[in-house]
């Protein structure tokens, strides 16, 4: 049997990420927010997905950022 999520875990939103940090404490509802943002501030950094702990879940690549922008990904 497989242990029952916390809520709090499942909720996934996006954040920008630089030297394993949160750039600016901002989470994001989709990957193509954060991507937009991400490109706007033009400092560096990654798309990551974290959950309700603020636990990264998942890296985003350049491309996959950019396809997020370009077609309206929402993650």
């Amino acid at each position: 049997m497989l242990p029952k999520q916390n809520g709090l875990q499942s909720a996934t939103s996006f954040q920008i990420h630089k030297n394993g940090s949160a750039v600016n404490g901002v989470s994001y509802a989709s990957l193509e927010e954060a991507s937009a943002a991400l490109e706007k501030a033009a400092r560096g950094g990654e798309v990551t997905a974290v959950d309700g702990l603020d636990q990264i879940v998942r890296r985003y690549t350049s491309d996959e950022c950019r396809a997020a922008r370009n077609f309206g990904i929402k993650g």
